[in-house]
């Protein structure tokens, strides 16, 4: 199995070719969920296609997602999904976005990943992303995970 860095960065790549690929497409279906937020095609593929990788690679975590839900409380290792924070943005052609994930384990955050589209100042897949603690990888600034 893949080791939970190498594994966020493969579902962060796998974001990014589902979100840029669905970026600015004419036939992009927009529907409204229950809190009045939008919900697009590319949010449910992407969290899909997130949750497939996860169950072949880590089928004894849990997931949670944005789109689908999930397991909220849980003992052990749990993966958090955001297929696309920034769906208004995302629907009206506006470039600012990103796919978020998250692990926890036994309900305490260990690490997340930020993956913004390539032209928004990330660089690469895996662009972002922290440890809980005081350091962050790829920018200098600092970063706390709340418990």
């Amino acid at each position: 199995m893949m080791q939970d860095m190498t594994l966020a960065l493969a579902l962060a790549d796998r974001a990014d070719r589902l979100t840029l690929d669905r970026f600015g497409a004419q036939d992009l279906r927009v529907d409204t969920k229950p809190d009045l937020t939008p919900v697009t095609d590319a949010d449910q593929s992407v969290e899909a296609a997130l949750r497939e990788v996860l169950a072949a690679e880590r089928p004894d975590d849990s997931v949670v997602g944005e789109e689908f839900g999930g397991q909220t409380t849980f003992t052990g290792r749990q993966w958090i999904i955001d297929p696309i924070d920034g769906t208004k943005n995302f629907v009206r052609g506006v470039p600012v976005w990103a796919s978020l994930i998250a692990l926890l384990s036994d309900g305490v955050p260990v690490a997340g990943w930020s993956a913004p589209p390539p032209w928004a100042g990330g660089g690469g897949p895996g662009r972002d992303w922290a440890r809980s603690g005081p350091s962050a990888r790829r920018r200098p600034a600092g970063c706390r995970c709340r418990r």
